[in-house]
This record gives C-alpha cells, structure tokens and sequence, in this order.
C-alpha cells in the first residue's frame, strides 16, 4: 500500500495514515483503508483497531483538495459513496476502535476520528474541526449523529455549525478525547487503550456496541448513502461552488 501503513501488534491491527504531510484523503487512500478496515473485520486474530498518523503534524486535513474539487457529479458521488462506506464501516466494525489524534484534523479526517469508540488525544497546538458549514456543505446525518455519540447533543450543535477548530483541553474538556498524553506516548498509549478493549469477551463487546450504535439511530439499517443525492446537492450548491473556489485559490498561494 502506497498511503498507509499496516502491522499487527499484539493483536491489535495498526493502519497509520502515511500520505504526506496532511494525509489528504484522495480515491487511492480511501481504498486502502476501505481494504484495511476488510482485513480487520473478516480476520479472527484481529482483536483491535488503532488508526495513527506517520505525520507529527496532521491526523488528516481531509479531502484532497487538488483532486476531489475536481470531480464532476458522478465521480463525486462514487468517491463520496465509497468514503459513506468506510465510515460507517469504522464506526459499526464490531472491534475496538481507537483513533491516536496527534495533529490537525479536518473536515474528513474529523469524520475518521469520530468513527473510534475512544479518541487519545497528543498535547499541542493543533485542531479537530468538522468545518464543512465553512465550505457551505451540509454534512450528512450520519456524521451528525456520530457527532451527538461522541459529544452530546449541546456540544455537537457547537461543533458542526460553527465549524470551530477545537484544542487537545477543549477536546478532552468536553469528552471528545477521552485523555490527552505526551505526543511520545500518544500512539503506545491508543494501543494500550485498544487492548484493554479487545481483552473484553469479544462476542459480548460485539453485540454491545452494535445495540449502543443501534440505539444513536447509526445501525445496520441506515446509510448516508440514502442521502447522496442530498448531499451532492450540497457539494454543487453555488455557495459552495463559490467557497471550494476560494480554498482552492488560497491553497495555490
């Protein structure tokens, strides 16, 4: 795989973000998540999942910008489906999930982060903003509800329509991170997280975790892909067309 990295420690299935220095999600890195997150789930030795970062100074920054902003309507809806596919993919994979936050994480990589039952969090001055309202895009419920799970319904109304850059305290202050370490420790500290997890009764924690994302209204049944359209809407609305344009022009100089 050219974008991440992947070994098992101790049972615990390591997918480190390795595309640069922002971890720009583009087609290629969603597939091999989407790969990633197959093994992890269809593999019995697999008792955990922990997705890092190789970049000190970004989790992700989300969508790659060079690529995704050029696609037409078609194409966004295909890469757009497949990246609905790998969330909720996360966000349902009956595993411990453990995000090791330790950068910037935007928009898409936000949404990679919020898939994880518990969020370790690295000291630093650096960002978690679900900051698609700035673009004009509407996020899909799904992300939403992901959202009100990690944070509640008060917090995550601040969260998605401010689009607000939250810090490492704040993050932990309001239950986004469940602890804030060393960055050193940051990455020791999400697999020994995952392992706590993982040496609970794996069908118990399986059935478990499937009610409690039943019970967040993200269960088997529902899909963002039943709001593609909707979302598309969005992506292509003017004001957003107007906004994606402007990033785009921003990020050229």
């Amino acid at each position: 795989m050219e974008n991440i990295k992947c070994e098992v420690d101790g049972g615990i299935h390591v997918i480190t973000l390795a595309r640069g220095k922002a971890n720009a999600l583009d087609w290629k890195t969603i597939e091999e998540l989407t790969g990633a997150l197959a093994q992890a789930r269809s593999d019995p030795a697999i008792r955990g999942l922990v997705i890092a970062s190789a970049s000190p100074r970004f989790f992700s920054g989300g969508f790659d910008v060079a690529e995704v902003f050029g696609y037409n309507r078609e194409r966004m809806g295909e890469f757009f489906g497949r990246f609905i596919d790998l969330y909720e993919g996360l966000y349902r994979l009956p595993k411990p999930v453990v995000a090791a936050i330790g950068g910037h994480a935007y928009a898409g990589g936000a949404v990679l982060g919020l898939t994880a039952d518990y969020r370790v969090m690295a000291e630093g001055d650096y960002g978690f903003a679900l900051n698609e309202i700035n673009l004009g895009v509407a996020l899909p419920p799904g992300m939403i509800r992901m959202a009100i799970d990690a944070v509640g319904y008060r917090n995550a109304c601040d969260i998605v329509l401010t689009g607000k850059s939250i810090l490492p305290e704040e993050a932990l202050e309001m239950g986004l991170a469940t602890t804030v370490v060393k960055p050193i420790l940051l990455v020791d500290r999400a697999l020994e997280l995952a392992r706590e997890l993982a040496d609970k009764a794996p069908v118990a924690f399986a059935n478990i975790k499937t009610e409690l994302r039943a019970l967040a209204g993200s269960g088997a049944e529902t899909s963002d892909r039943q709001q593609l359209d909707r979302f598309l809407d969005s992506w292509f609305s003017p004001e957003a067309e107007e906004r994606k344009r402007a990033l785009s022009e921003s990020l050229r100089h």
